[in-house]
């Protein structure tokens, strides 16, 4: 026989989960509430560059003598210089117009984002061209009206 030691098994030490040390209770309590106030400020951010429908009206100074009009949006925002260059056009809009023609106002719509975007309006006449360039910073506004002379 040999003689090594039997131990009892049933009278094995009770094993307690471990607590976790440091860590208060109301941490644990507060944590899913942190987890979500990040969520929705994440979530606000991203919605925040979802294109919005906006209306634009282009008001005609001396429409009679308008026989064309191009308007150029660039966004500024994502540009990473001062030149024009380094940034594309996001909408490219024309109209036509025989002359005599021309309405004193005309409307459109644009999908764009809140954000700066730089506006470039092109306004051909009978006797010349004239082009105006200026920044707009698109925020809640659902309708937009632009003066072009």
């Amino acid at each position: 026989m040999s003689s090594t030691p039997q131990h009892d098994l049933d009278e094995a030490p009770e094993e307690r989960p471990a607590e976790p040390k440091g860590r208060p209770p109301w941490l644990r309590r507060l944590a899913p509430a942190i987890l979500l106030l990040g969520a929705l400020v994440a979530g606000s951010i991203l919605f925040k560059r979802l294109p919005e429908e906006r209306e634009v009206e282009l008001r005609l100074d001396d429409a009679a003598t308008v026989v064309q009009l191009d308007v150029t949006w660039t966004d500024s925002s994502s540009g990473s210089g001062d030149r024009a260059d380094d940034t594309a056009a996001v909408i490219d809009s024309s109209w036509r117009f025989a002359e005599g023609t021309a309405p004193r106002a005309v409307l459109t719509k644009v999908s764009l984002p809140d954000g700066l975007y730089q506006v470039e309006i092109t306004v051909g006449r009978k006797d010349g061209r004239d082009v105006t360039s200026r920044a707009i910073t698109l925020a809640d506004e659902s309708r937009i009206t632009l003066f072009v002379h």
